[in-house]
């Protein structure tokens, strides 16, 4: 249970996908934060705002388009654990945690990224379960980016089991508890 949904309840988006290559390429690809906006399909710029390399306690700053609207916010990672797991927090901006872990599976890495986030105050049950809705989505949309991405580098091997099926986004959402 993430600090979020100690404190009170949050929605949550979350979406896998099965990728034809190791957790060790697909780790390369999401822990290079600057890269973010290759595979982000609401991310138009990150910058690492630290010293030292990725890891805990790294600090970046990202700017994203959502609702029609520029969204500037500054994360933390509060975990990390290559090729396996990194949770983020946004420290300014939208109270949110992303969690991404890298899973081995016959055939290739299964994805998956969870979204937690805090609501405004009063936001009734059904917006709130609307826009976790749209995360999800959103989430799906960049799972299937990073699959793309992945899969078409240079040494990745395309195996015939990530398609269809488990190679496809598979989305939940979880309401306020």
């Amino acid at each position: 249970m993430s600090e979020l949904r100690e404190e009170y309840p949050v929605p949550l988006a979350q979406s896998e996908i099965l990728i034809a290559a190791s957790p060790e390429k697909v780790w390369a690809l999401i822990s290079d934060l600057e890269r973010g906006p290759e595979w982000s399909v609401v991310t138009l710029r990150c910058e690492i705002t630290s010293e030292g390399p990725p890891g805990v306690g790294c600090t970046y700053r990202s700017v994203s388009k959502f609702a029609a609207s520029k969204i500037t916010t500054e994360h933390e990672i509060m975990e990390w654990d290559p090729p396996h797991r990194m949770v983020t927090k946004v420290v300014k901006g939208a109270e949110s945690i992303l969690t991404q872990t890298c899973e081995a599976q016959a055939g290739g890495t299964l994805l998956t990224m969870s979204n937690e986030f805090a609501t405004p105050a009063g936001l009734l049950g059904f917006v709130s379960d609307k826009l976790a809705k749209q995360v999800t989505d959103i989430l799906a949309q960049e799972l299937a980016r990073i699959k793309e991405v992945v899969e078409k580098s240079p040494g990745s091997a395309q195996a015939s089991s990530a398609k269809g099926g488990r190679g496809e986004s598979v989305s939940s959402t979880e309401g306020c508890k």
